[in-house]
Protein backbone atom coordinates (compact mmCIF):
# COMPACT_ATOMS: atom_id res chain seq x y z
CA UNK A 1 0.00 0.00 0.00
CA UNK A 2 2.58 2.46 0.99
CA UNK A 3 4.02 1.62 -3.07
CA UNK A 4 1.05 2.77 -4.62
CA UNK A 5 0.87 5.78 -2.66
CA UNK A 6 4.07 6.51 -3.38
CA UNK A 7 4.26 6.14 -7.02
CA UNK A 8 0.29 8.13 -7.63
CA UNK A 9 2.33 11.15 -5.29
CA UNK A 10 5.43 11.07 -7.41
CA UNK A 11 3.20 10.99 -10.53
CA UNK A 12 0.98 14.09 -9.72
CA UNK A 13 3.80 16.13 -8.73
CA UNK A 14 6.16 14.64 -11.59
CA UNK A 15 6.49 17.20 -14.63
CA UNK A 16 5.58 20.83 -15.30
CA UNK A 17 3.52 19.70 -18.42
CA UNK A 18 0.86 17.87 -15.98
CA UNK A 19 -2.46 17.82 -17.21
CA UNK A 20 -4.15 18.08 -13.94
CA UNK A 21 -8.25 17.92 -13.48
CA UNK A 22 -10.88 18.42 -10.97
CA UNK A 23 -13.54 15.86 -10.18
CA UNK A 24 -16.38 15.88 -8.23
CA UNK A 25 -19.84 14.32 -8.07
CA UNK A 26 -22.42 11.71 -6.13
CA UNK A 27 -21.85 8.41 -4.92
CA UNK A 28 -23.98 5.36 -3.43
CA UNK A 29 -22.35 2.83 -1.16
CA UNK A 30 -23.07 -0.68 -0.20
CA UNK A 31 -21.87 -3.15 1.70
CA UNK A 32 -21.81 -6.76 1.46
CA UNK A 33 -21.72 -9.52 3.54
CA UNK A 34 -18.85 -11.93 2.29
CA UNK A 35 -18.50 -15.67 2.94
CA UNK A 36 -21.39 -15.39 5.79
CA UNK A 37 -20.97 -18.14 8.91
CA UNK A 38 -23.98 -19.97 10.39
CA UNK A 39 -26.09 -17.35 13.19
CA UNK A 40 -24.68 -13.96 10.97
CA UNK A 41 -26.83 -12.31 8.92
CA UNK A 42 -26.62 -8.66 7.46
CA UNK A 43 -28.14 -6.37 4.88
CA UNK A 44 -27.52 -2.91 3.54
CA UNK A 45 -29.39 -0.03 2.35
CA UNK A 46 -26.90 1.90 -0.27
CA UNK A 47 -27.46 5.79 0.87
CA UNK A 48 -26.34 8.71 -1.45
CA UNK A 49 -22.89 10.72 -0.62
CA UNK A 50 -20.49 12.91 -2.70
CA UNK A 51 -16.85 12.80 -3.32
CA UNK A 52 -14.33 15.61 -4.58
CA UNK A 53 -10.75 15.28 -6.22
CA UNK A 54 -7.93 16.17 -7.82
CA UNK A 55 -6.19 14.12 -10.76
CA UNK A 56 -3.56 13.87 -13.08
CA UNK A 57 -3.51 12.12 -16.91
CA UNK A 58 0.27 11.24 -17.69
CA UNK A 59 0.11 10.11 -21.14
CA UNK A 60 1.84 7.00 -22.41
CA UNK A 61 0.53 6.99 -25.86
CA UNK A 62 -1.68 8.42 -28.19
CA UNK A 63 -4.67 6.00 -26.35
CA UNK A 64 -3.14 5.44 -23.01
CA UNK A 65 -2.56 6.99 -19.57
CA UNK A 66 -1.98 6.53 -16.28
CA UNK A 67 -4.00 8.33 -14.13
CA UNK A 68 -3.76 9.26 -10.24
CA UNK A 69 -6.10 11.01 -8.49
CA UNK A 70 -6.08 12.07 -5.06
CA UNK A 71 -10.44 12.43 -3.86
CA UNK A 72 -12.13 12.58 -0.76
CA UNK A 73 -14.81 11.26 -0.58
CA UNK A 74 -18.15 11.42 2.19
CA UNK A 75 -20.01 7.59 1.90
CA UNK A 76 -23.02 6.64 3.74
CA UNK A 77 -25.27 3.39 4.53
CA UNK A 78 -27.99 1.91 6.38
CA UNK A 79 -26.93 -1.27 7.94
CA UNK A 80 -28.29 -4.21 9.64
CA UNK A 81 -26.40 -7.01 11.30
CA UNK A 82 -27.53 -10.05 13.34
CA UNK A 83 -25.44 -12.34 15.36
CA UNK A 84 -26.77 -15.69 17.10
CA UNK A 85 -25.95 -18.10 19.31
CA UNK A 86 -28.44 -21.50 18.58
CA UNK A 87 -31.97 -19.68 17.82
CA UNK A 88 -32.04 -16.88 19.63
CA UNK A 89 -29.79 -13.19 18.44
CA UNK A 90 -27.04 -12.43 20.99
CA UNK A 91 -26.29 -8.83 18.85
CA UNK A 92 -28.29 -7.03 16.61
CA UNK A 93 -28.40 -3.77 14.94
CA UNK A 94 -29.83 -1.57 12.57
CA UNK A 95 -28.08 2.16 11.96
CA UNK A 96 -26.33 4.08 9.57
CA UNK A 97 -23.17 4.35 8.97
CA UNK A 98 -21.56 7.51 7.64
CA UNK A 99 -17.85 7.38 6.67
CA UNK A 100 -15.05 9.85 5.43
CA UNK A 101 -12.00 8.57 3.26
CA UNK A 102 -9.07 9.54 1.58
CA UNK A 103 -9.42 7.65 -1.59
CA UNK A 104 -5.53 7.27 -3.80
CA UNK A 105 -7.03 5.36 -7.50
CA UNK A 106 -4.02 4.84 -9.85
CA UNK A 107 -5.62 4.06 -13.08
CA UNK A 108 -5.09 3.08 -16.70
CA UNK A 109 -6.97 4.62 -19.12
CA UNK A 110 -7.52 3.71 -22.70
CA UNK A 111 -9.74 6.50 -24.91
CA UNK A 112 -11.37 5.56 -28.11
CA UNK A 113 -12.09 9.16 -29.72
CA UNK A 114 -14.33 11.39 -26.87
CA UNK A 115 -14.99 8.05 -25.07
CA UNK A 116 -12.57 6.02 -22.53
CA UNK A 117 -12.35 3.41 -20.26
CA UNK A 118 -10.47 3.15 -16.65
CA UNK A 119 -8.96 0.42 -14.44
CA UNK A 120 -6.81 -0.44 -11.17
CA UNK A 121 -6.13 -0.33 -7.92
CA UNK A 122 -7.32 2.29 -5.00
CA UNK A 123 -5.43 2.72 -1.81
CA UNK A 124 -8.17 3.81 1.25
CA UNK A 125 -7.62 5.87 4.61
CA UNK A 126 -10.29 6.25 6.62
CA UNK A 127 -10.52 9.60 8.14
CA UNK A 128 -13.82 9.49 10.28
CA UNK A 129 -17.13 6.96 10.90
CA UNK A 130 -20.47 7.65 12.64
CA UNK A 131 -22.83 5.06 13.80
CA UNK A 132 -26.29 6.63 13.98
CA UNK A 133 -29.73 3.84 14.94
CA UNK A 134 -29.91 1.34 17.81
CA UNK A 135 -28.00 -2.08 18.86
CA UNK A 136 -29.72 -4.85 20.52
CA UNK A 137 -28.02 -7.00 23.44
CA UNK A 138 -29.10 -10.62 24.33
CA UNK A 139 -26.70 -12.33 25.99
CA UNK A 140 -26.62 -9.71 29.45
CA UNK A 141 -30.22 -8.51 28.92
CA UNK A 142 -31.68 -8.65 26.69
CA UNK A 143 -31.74 -5.36 26.42
CA UNK A 144 -31.77 -2.26 23.98
CA UNK A 145 -30.05 1.06 23.14
CA UNK A 146 -29.91 3.91 20.61
CA UNK A 147 -26.90 4.52 19.58
CA UNK A 148 -25.57 8.44 18.42
CA UNK A 149 -21.34 7.80 18.35
CA UNK A 150 -18.06 8.19 16.71
CA UNK A 151 -17.04 4.96 15.27
CA UNK A 152 -13.55 5.34 13.90
CA UNK A 153 -12.17 2.62 15.67
CA UNK A 154 -14.55 0.28 15.13
CA UNK A 155 -13.21 -0.08 11.70
CA UNK A 156 -10.59 -0.77 9.78
CA UNK A 157 -8.70 2.37 8.54
CA UNK A 158 -6.64 1.33 5.89
CA UNK A 159 -8.60 -0.75 2.46
CA UNK A 160 -7.41 -1.29 -0.67
CA UNK A 161 -9.74 -2.13 -3.63
CA UNK A 162 -9.83 -2.28 -7.76
CA UNK A 163 -11.78 -0.20 -9.80
CA UNK A 164 -13.44 0.07 -13.58
CA UNK A 165 -15.24 2.98 -15.12
CA UNK A 166 -15.56 4.48 -18.15
CA UNK A 167 -16.71 8.11 -19.43
CA UNK A 168 -16.46 11.15 -21.86
CA UNK A 169 -14.12 14.08 -22.25
CA UNK A 170 -14.90 16.82 -24.20
CA UNK A 171 -12.92 18.91 -26.59
CA UNK A 172 -13.36 21.70 -23.60
CA UNK A 173 -12.29 19.92 -20.67
CA UNK A 174 -15.55 18.92 -19.83
CA UNK A 175 -16.17 15.30 -18.74
CA UNK A 176 -18.60 12.66 -16.94
CA UNK A 177 -17.95 9.59 -16.06
CA UNK A 178 -19.32 6.79 -13.78
CA UNK A 179 -16.66 4.16 -11.60
CA UNK A 180 -17.67 1.27 -9.79
CA UNK A 181 -15.31 0.59 -7.02
CA UNK A 182 -14.58 -2.93 -4.87
CA UNK A 183 -12.85 -3.34 -1.29
CA UNK A 184 -10.95 -6.04 -1.24
CA UNK A 185 -10.54 -6.37 2.93
CA UNK A 186 -13.21 -6.97 5.37
CA UNK A 187 -14.27 -3.15 6.97
CA UNK A 188 -13.97 -5.06 10.36
CA UNK A 189 -10.90 -6.39 10.59
CA UNK A 190 -10.10 -8.30 13.86
CA UNK A 191 -7.88 -5.93 14.83
CA UNK A 192 -10.81 -3.74 15.00
CA UNK A 193 -13.61 -3.08 17.99
CA UNK A 194 -16.58 -4.34 16.22
CA UNK A 195 -16.34 -7.16 18.33
CA UNK A 196 -19.91 -7.56 18.68
CA UNK A 197 -20.73 -8.52 14.97
CA UNK A 198 -17.56 -11.11 13.60
CA UNK A 199 -19.46 -11.60 9.83
CA UNK A 200 -16.81 -10.19 6.94
CA UNK A 201 -18.33 -6.86 5.50
CA UNK A 202 -16.78 -5.43 2.41
CA UNK A 203 -17.39 -1.70 1.00
CA UNK A 204 -18.51 -1.34 -2.78
CA UNK A 205 -19.16 2.07 -3.96
CA UNK A 206 -20.38 3.70 -7.15
CA UNK A 207 -19.77 7.21 -8.19
CA UNK A 208 -20.64 9.23 -10.95
CA UNK A 209 -19.05 12.46 -11.57
CA UNK A 210 -18.23 15.42 -13.39
CA UNK A 211 -14.45 16.78 -14.06
CA UNK A 212 -12.97 19.92 -15.87
CA UNK A 213 -9.55 18.84 -17.25
CA UNK A 214 -6.71 21.85 -17.55
CA UNK A 215 -5.53 22.30 -21.05
CA UNK A 216 -1.47 21.22 -21.18
CA UNK A 217 1.03 23.85 -21.81
CA UNK A 218 2.16 23.88 -25.12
Amino acid sequence: MKLLLLSGMLLLAGSAYAQLGLRAGANTTYIATKTPQQGQQASADAKAGYQVGVFYEHKLGTRFSVVPELQFSRQRTQLSLQESVFADPSYAADYRLSQSYLHLPVLLRARFGSFYVEAGPQASLQLASREVGTEFYGTTGPYYKDIDRTATARYRRFDVGVCAGLGVQLPSGFGIGLRGTAGLLSLNSKESALSSYSGDLRSQTVQASISYQLRPRS
